[in-house]
């Protein structure tokens, strides 16, 4: 998994550091990339020229420094889209352009969306030196808000094109789903990775780097609607049979449950988190049962249940045994059809 490749990147970074600071380290880390907000443009008639999301290129946050500057010359990527280049590491350069540029340059290229879409992590490897090179957790998280952004800007341009071609009742029923993926974003990650304040430094790279997956998963959603509408073949990619985040938003942009599975950081355990709307939260552990579903265990082994994985359409829990006192009870369903 990225997201765990690249959080132990950033503890051993953050565990080389500890006995000699540098002065970059003392910068308050942050890349804090922003999660599209959506336009009223996009139910408006005309329509052909409006996205759902505006261009999320705000990397300014809470405690970050701009990677913005007046003078970008001699240290940045060569412009993208005209053949190889490579990156110098500079942390203060902003890549938004060049990225745009990479990303146009891969539509172009392609003969299909499903070869688009497989061609995006090409643009990754431009800017690999960024994370190599990085030498502080303040870099380390620049270079994942980067990563995230390659898939943002895909987003935007699979989006544009879909709005181009859709028609009306189309467009807002995706529109309304768009519209709540975006607005639940920000409270996922929240329940995902814990409250930013308890993140310490790595906070910003845990972030980044699962809305970038996160953001890869819309893509392919988008573009399988796009796919449909002109007339191209396309499959959606294979995700993990027991890791995901569900959601139940109750057709809504909030979250009022979601369902959490994950590796535990002991080697070879399991957990998952599992909040039932109206009725409250239950952690534990789970195996796999050979069917394709999840076998779940609360912790204090009151509650037992089966977890069942779609991606297409989401996830539910079953309860099937219950002992002493709990808020669950057996033969209760509970489903969290939106998928993150």
């Amino acid at each position: 998994m990225k997201y765990k490749s690249k959080l132990i990147c950033g503890l051993l970074v953050g565990t080389i550091l500890i006995s000699g600071c540098s002065a970059a380290q003392d910068k308050e880390s942050a890349q804090n990339i922003e999660i599209e907000e959506v336009t009223d443009a996009g139910a408006s008639d005309e329509g052909t020229d409006q996205s759902a999301v505006e261009d999320s290129s705000s990397k300014s946050g809470e405690d970050t420094s701009d990677n913005s500057n007046e003078d970008n010359s001699g240290t940045s990527a060569d412009s993208a889209g005209d053949g190889d280049h490579s990156t110098v590491a500079d942390y203060d350069y902003d890549y938004t352009e060049d990225i745009k540029a990479d990303v146009k340059a891969v539509v172009e290229a392609s003969s299909s969306l499903q070869e688009e879409l497989s061609n995006i992590p090409t643009i990754t490897d431009k800017y690999e030196d960024l994370f190599s090179d990085a030498e502080t957790q303040f870099e380390m998280n620049v270079a994942a808000g980067w990563y995230h952004e390659i898939w943002d800007a895909e987003l935007n341009n699979i989006w544009k094109r879909f709005t181009d071609l859709a028609d009306e009742e189309t467009k807002q029923r995706v529109l309304a789903d768009q519209r709540n993926w975006i607005d639940m974003t920000e409270e996922v990650v929240a329940e995902v990775l814990g409250p930013r304040e308890e993140g310490g430094s790595i906070y910003p790279l845990e972030r980044s780097t699962y809305l970038e997956e996160a953001t890869e998963y819309r893509c392919y959603v988008i573009a399988n609607e796009l796919a449909q509408l002109k007339g191209e073949e396309f499959t959606m990619p294979e995700r993990s049979t027991k890791y995901g985040t569900f959601v139940d938003n109750q057709g809504t942009g909030s979250v009022y449950g979601i369902l959490i599975t994950r590796p535990g950081w002991e080697e070879g355990s399991e957990e998952a988190i599992i909040s039932a709307y109206r009725v409250g939260e239950v952690t534990g552990s789970f195996v796999e049962n050979g069917d394709g579903t999840l076998l779940f265990t609360s912790d204090d082994e009151n509650v037992k249940g089966i977890i069942t994985i779609d991606w297409q359409n989401g996830a539910t829990f079953k309860v099937t045994e219950v002992t002493g006192d709990s808020i669950f009870h057996p033969d209760e369903i509970y489903e969290f059809p939106f998928v993150f």
